[in-house]
């Protein structure tokens, strides 16, 4: 069993509990109201801006073998991201900023911000990897079940596409390789990050709904 298989199972029920949350089912169904997802892509589009940070800094001290790797999947999964903001943000909700950064996003950004400044950066991977893999999983559940005139169909098509999951597949390799190539203390660090950044992915959603 792979580090990544590892972690995805110790982490199963959480990640249950993100499929079956009022929120994910109201994307799946189309029937999510309009306030809880105008206050997620607000909040989203903040954590995004922790994010690509994070990114940087992991980016600065991956080793070298793994950085055209690692720069290629932010690059896309970014990108993947942003689309999806600016679709609905912007152009097709016409949702208005409130300027808020509200407590969960605060929660998210700061452990992530922390992993990746200051712990190795094989834990800093570990805490990095759940939001879009998370993200791609619940993508490709509700694209099995949801319907062609679905509102939040590009959220869907974003998370569930093929590009997506290539971007994703790059670091949940590199995530292996690194866990496969340290020690066993340092591979329970990891999966400790993973953990806590999956019961992070679930207070997100939840604190929109």
């Amino acid at each position: 069993m792979t580090f990544s298989e590892k972690v995805w199972q110790e982490a199963a029920g959480v990640i249950a509990s993100i499929h079956a949350h009022p929120f994910n089912q109201g994307l799946m169904k189309g029937t999510l109201a309009r306030q809880p997802f105008a206050y997620y892509i607000e909040q989203d589009s903040i954590y995004l801006q922790a994010f690509a940070r994070c990114h940087a800094l992991v980016a600065a001290r991956v080793p070298p073998k793994h950085l055209k790797a690692f720069l290629g999947y932010s690059e896309a999964s970014l990108i993947a991201e942003q689309e999806v903001v600016h679709a609905f943000f912007k152009d097709l909700f016409k949702f208005e900023a409130t300027g808020q950064l509200t407590p969960a996003t605060i929660s998210y950004t700061s452990y992530l911000l922390q992993a990746s400044a200051l712990e190795p950066v094989e834990v800093a991977v570990a805490a990095l990897l759940p939001c879009f893999w998370v993200y791609m999983d619940v993508g490709h559940a509700i694209a099995k079940q949801t319907s062609e005139d679905n509102p939040y169909a590009k959220w869907i098509e974003t998370y569930s596409g093929e590009e997506f999951a290539v971007a994703v597949q790059s670091i949940i390799d590199i995530c292996d390789e690194l866990a496969e190539n340290t020690t066993e203390t340092m591979r329970v660090a990891m999966a400790d990050a993973f953990y806590k950044s999956t019961c992070l992915e679930w207070h997100f959603w939840n604190d929109a709904y």
